[in-house]
């Protein structure tokens, strides 16, 4: 499982974000064909902090969170959500990895395009990669 999947379980589990935006409703990459509301998220950037000689490595990756709802209110409810669900997180990955940090780091202002207000969140996830991962 990667980091993208894992973060979908989190947001399947987390009860009031997925009562506003049904995991179902969260893609990875393109969202064509899926009604709104939904949300997307990307992989942004990542790199390597630092590789042991045994074999252990800390990697740090830049998530984007995208929202699109017709309704501006309803929107920033959802936003609120994944940042209590997700800021100052850290979650196990099967298979070993860790995500020992998931930190809100900042977002775009809404922007409406005349038919749905998109709402842009940023995260840093520090993920521990041990030995052998």
């Amino acid at each position: 499982m990667n980091l993208e999947q894992a973060i979908h379980q989190r947001w399947a589990a987390a009860g009031t974000l997925s009562a506003l935006l049904p995991a179902e409703k969260l893609r990875t990459g393109l969202a064509r064909g899926l009604g709104l509301p939904y949300a997307v998220l990307t992989r942004k950037a990542g790199r390597n902090v630092f590789r042991s000689s045994g074999g252990q490595a800390l990697d740090e990756v830049i998530l984007a969170v995208h929202v699109w709802h017709e309704e501006y209110d309803a929107g920033r409810a959802i936003v609120r959500e994944i940042k209590a669900a997700f800021d100052n997180g850290d979650f196990s990955l099967p298979d070993g990895p860790r995500a020992v940090a998931m930190r809100w780091t900042g977002e775009a202002a809404p922007h409406y395009d005349g038919k749905a207000w998109r709402f842009e969140l940023e995260f840093l996830v520090q993920v521990d990669l041990p030995s052998g991962a």
